[in-house]
């Protein structure tokens, strides 16, 4: 154990000296605290014995001076002032244990220099562990705090690059192959062509034999303390670099890329280093992993979406071309049965008039698809005005007056007559009422009865309803009937087979409006279609995503 002992008295000295002389401990001596800081900064000490007062230094600054010096060597102060309040101070400056002059013997001494030290290799370890810790943890919080792999990469090379106190790095990954290292990220080139300029490293055998480190830094971490003395590794001799480490990027045993780590002034490597880099190595692994992942995902839902909107262009482009001749081949027969091309009897009309109601059944189909197309795209046209509801309400009953008088079915109206005004979409809304209304008088036996009617639900909501007092619907089934395609069975029953799409056409619409809708229903007691609708409504025209 070799010790500095600053002291300028020299009994003090010789007394120390001998106390020691039957250890294993050799002694250097420094009369000032010039001299001593001198001699910290040229040579390596275990340890210092430190007097307090001494001709250029007094009191507990002096400490302070020496760690600033030699912060790995830890000091045992020895003086001659019995003081324990100074004795605790000087703990907290930093020293390791306060002796008194006088008091000691050799045995003491050493056994507190030889306490010291190891007391200040633990304090050193558990820094050192603190550090390392902390800087895992931002590592960590940057991994989590983003996708965007670049950017959590060059963080990630900057923590590592500071874990260490490195003056370069650089990050390669595996490219699209999975067979060559491109660099991704650098830090702290002098010379930004040289980043460029690093050769690309394959896992061929070919390629691998002609590297540095062969195939080795697939492996496991490659270390090279001299550099400039070594063969290859031109880049880096460029950039004056002395010595450096790489470790492989991993995740789940997988190799993603590496990390390589280098300064300008020769150093060696510890296991505890290396150990930290591995670590890095892993957790940089999991973020490369995991943007990844995410790009691939987000790649493969911006195809799919591409994909959905062609298939629902196409979608509307076949109803459209489908619904233009059934509306003239419906337009025909309609000016047939009137006679504008001669006399027709009264078979002929029947069959003309099949044609004609066939027609429309399959118009509306067409519509429902071309409507649905347009709705699912994921945009609906929503042109907001102001809207006298009940009247909007009144108008779509009385369109179906007279279908409802042919099957005797009678259609109740108890719309609340002093609802407010509101922004809707006449035309959208109007959908929904024919197809509630519809679909009420459809599934309601003859001589059967629908209801119509509407209220302010509260200061917020005005609801609207359709009963109907036909079979009703099964609790199995009402959860499906928002679904597109889906229908009850009740529906099945019907004379008038629809696409399915009706209530999904009619859930989009209210939704787009800021409102929802709903189904109450038992078996053989009919069913009551709601829907909600915002009461007032700051906007007048707008289109509204669906």
């Amino acid at each position: 154990m070799q010790v500095l002992l600053v002291e300028d008295n020299d009994d003090d000295v010789l007394l120390i000296q001998e106390s020691l002389s039957e250890t294993k401990i050799s002694i250097v001596r420094a009369e000032r605290l010039s001299s001593a800081l001198e001699r910290l900064a040229q040579g390596r000490f275990d340890a210092v014995l430190l007097d307090l007062s001494l001709p250029d230094a007094f009191g507990l600054d002096t400490i302070g001076r020496v760690l600033r010096q030699a912060p790995g060597v830890p000091i045992v102060v020895l003086t001659g002032l019995n003081d324990e309040e100074a004795a605790v101070k000087a703990v907290e400056q930093g020293a390791q244990d306060y002796l008194i002059k006088g008091q000691v013997n050799g045995h003491l001494v050493a056994r507190s220099l030889r306490y010291a030290i190891q007391r200040h290799k633990a304090e050193e370890s558990l820094k050192e562990r603190n550090r390392e810790l902390l800087v895992l943890r931002k590592i960590s919080e940057t991994i989590l705090g983003s996708l965007d792999l670049k950017l959590v990469l060059e963080q990630i090379l900057e923590q590592a690059m500071l874990s260490g106190s490195f003056d370069l790095g650089n990050i390669r990954l595996l490219d699209s192959s999975g067979d060559t290292l491109e660099v991704a990220v650098a830090r702290g080139y002098r010379d930004p062509n040289n980043v460029l300029s690093h050769r690309k490293l394959s896992r061929s055998t070919e390629a691998t034999r002609s590297s540095h480190f062969s195939g080795l830094i697939f492996e496991r971490p490659c270390i090279e303390e001299h550099v400039q003395a070594s063969t290859g590794l031109r880049t880096i001799k460029k950039e004056g670099v002395e010595s450096f480490v790489q470790v492989p990027v991993c995740a789940e045993g997988e190799i993603l890329g590496i990390i390589q780590l280098a300064s300008r002034t020769p150093r060696r490597f510890t296991n505890e280093e290396v150990r930290l880099l591995e670590t890095i190595g892993n957790q940089m692994g999991i973020a490369v992993q995991r943007a990844q992942l995410f790009e691939k995902t987000h790649r493969q839902a911006s195809e799919l979406a591409k994909a959905n909107k062609l298939q629902a262009d196409f979608t509307a482009m076949i109803a459209h071309d489908l619904r233009s001749p059934l509306m003239n081949i419906t337009g025909v027969a309609e000016v047939m049965i009137g006679g504008t091309f001669g006399s027709v009897n009264e078979e002929q009309k029947k069959w003309l008039g099949r044609i004609q109601a066939n027609g429309r059944t399959l118009v509306d189909l067409v519509s429902d698809f071309l409507d649905f197309s347009k709705l699912e795209s994921g945009y609906v046209e929503v042109r907001k005005e102001r809207v006298d509801l009940s009247q909007l309400i009144q108008k779509s009953i009385e369109n179906f007056r007279v279908l409802a008088q042919e099957k005797g079915i009678s259609i109740i109206d108890t719309v609340d007559l002093s609802l407010p005004a509101v922004h809707v979409d006449p035309r959208r809304l109007d959908q929904v009422l024919s197809n509630l209304i519809g679909n009420a008088i459809k599934f309601t036996g003859e001589e059967g009865e629908t209801e119509v009617g509407a209220e302010l639900a509260d200061a917020s909501q005005v609801k609207v309803w359709v009963r109907d007092n036909g079979v009703g619907i099964p609790a199995d089934e009402i959860g499906q009937l928002f679904q597109k395609y889906r229908q009850g069975g009740n529906a099945n029953r019907s004379s008038r087979q629809g696409t399915g799409l009706g209530l999904v056409i009619c859930k989009m619409i209210v939704e787009a409006h800021g409102g929802k809708i709903w189904v109450e229903s038992q078996p053989g007691q009919g069913s009551t279609f709601f829907f909600s609708l915002p009461a007032t409504s700051a906007d007048s025209t707008d289109s509204t995503p669906a």
